[in-house]
């Protein structure tokens, strides 16, 4: 009993939750660093050797800035265009029933279309440069914003639209004042798992063409038996997605200060 009621206190408050993390990262650690020892380092790195290659190369050699720089932009361009071109399609389909009912059923088969099969077909059209990864990028993030945006029209109370008509709103009025305010819970939802998603396509399209950005330098680590600057290169793509979603949430709560979101 004193040892659940120990663990639960631990659970319940901020330093708690944050020592039982550090531990568990440790233990991970230790398990790594002990289990590695009698694998080649080619196959399996200590984590000894991939922090003596991240200090290489984030501040001796400076190799990894001018990768993070490609995907970070790929990223960024990426992510931009699915969000301009999702989130209006999503209003429009959520909003009128005629454009829902045509382009629904293109959404959810392209939605649930593994992505990676159209990669053959876009190299061939677009080459192995960066309209190929934007596209593909575009691809993998853009159907989050779509049906999160759909379905938070959808979701609205058919009373704030009679209302909104009642006082004589034109329909730009009711998107502007009523539609987006009440919708931006879902287009927040839409934005990280399209960052998600984003991010996922910006890795994959690296690996898959030019080897460029982080992606590359992941392949070109495996092929020469690197696994340490492999490893380097996972563990900064890990950080940056949590860096994303830790920003994501930032404005969420900024923007709506009265949306409370759970602390975990």
């Amino acid at each position: 009993m004193k040892s659940r009621r120990l663990g639960k206190s631990l659970a319940d408050t901020s330093t708690g939750r944050w020592t039982i993390r550090i531990v568990f990262l440790a233990t991970l650690l230790v398990a790594w660093q002990i289990g590695a020892q009698g694998v080649s380092r080619a196959l399996a790195a200590p984590p000894t050797a991939v922090l003596a290659s991240a200090w290489d190369q984030l501040l001796v050699t400076g190799s990894i800035w001018e990768p993070l720089g490609q995907s970070l932009l790929v990223l960024v361009l990426g992510l931009l265009i699915s969000a301009a071109l999702g989130i209006p399609i999503g209003l429009l389909m959520g909003r009128f029933p005629s454009v829902g009912y045509v382009l629904d059923p293109y959404v959810s088969f392209l939605y649930a279309l593994p992505h990676i099969a159209l990669v053959p077909f876009m190299i061939t059209t677009l080459g192995f440069e960066i309209e190929f990864r934007l596209t593909y990028v575009v691809f993998s993030a853009i159907w989050p914003f779509i049906i999160n945006a759909m379905a938070g029209v959808r979701a609205i109370d058919e009373a704030l639209l009679d209302t909104a008509k009642v006082y004589s709103a034109n329909e730009r009025q009711i998107m502007r004042k009523v539609i987006l305010p009440a919708t931006m819970p879902f287009l927040f939802a839409g934005l990280r798992q399209g960052l998600s998603a984003a991010w996922i396509g910006v890795i994959v399209a690296e690996i898959l063409s030019t080897l460029v950005g982080l992606g590359g330098q992941i392949r070109l680590a495996a092929i020469d038996y690197m696994s340490d600057r492999m490893f380097v290169a996972i563990l900064l793509i890990m950080v940056i997605a949590v860096a994303f979603q830790a920003l994501t949430d930032w404005v969420q709560t900024k923007s709506m200060p009265w949306q409370r979101r759970a602390s975990y």
